[in-house]
């Protein structure tokens, strides 16, 4: 082992996955994997794309859940452009993947005027959809063979 490889070994992730969860891409053409996390000392919710089943390139980073709402509650209409800067210079995919995944817990819908556009749910934080959606997760369970999502408590 390398002295890089060691010191990535003992690199802790000080956020811990509570719920993995999937959902199809803005496109319609692949299904995403996302992951929901919380971080062990200051308790703050985040996000990341885990899984892609295209080919398309995505940054794997997390985005914590302030600076999500922080963009969906600033701007009117929003588009994958919008969310950029959660991992500036990393894949453009990236946005879109986030826009889908944020589309599936609830926070934001599409515009009835134009699909291309999202806004914003009235009444709703990330934290209220993510706990929400986690509930929903842990009540259904999933058809023979389907697959489930996983939650872990916390």
């Amino acid at each position: 082992m390398t002295e890089i490889e060691s010191y990535e070994a003992e690199v802790i992730d000080p956020i811990e996955v509570i719920h993995a969860g999937e959902c199809l891409s803005v496109s319609g053409r692949s299904t995403l994997d996302f992951e929901i996390g919380r971080h062990k000392e200051e308790g703050t919710l985040h996000l990341r794309i885990a899984g892609n089943s295209g080919r398309g390139m995505w940054c794997k980073g997390w985005a914590s859940a302030t600076d999500i709402q922080d963009i969906v509650l600033g701007e009117g209409e929003l588009t994958a452009k919008n969310f950029h800067d959660l991992h500036p210079g990393k894949s453009i995919n990236t946005s879109g993947f986030v826009l889908a995944a944020l589309r599936e817990l609830g926070l934001i819908r599409a515009n009835d005027e134009n699909t291309r556009v999202h806004e914003h749910v009235p009444s709703t934080t990330f934290e209220k959809v993510v706990s929400a959606y986690m509930a929903h997760a842990k009540a259904v369970k999933p058809e023979a063979g389907g697959r489930k999502t996983k939650t872990k408590e916390g």
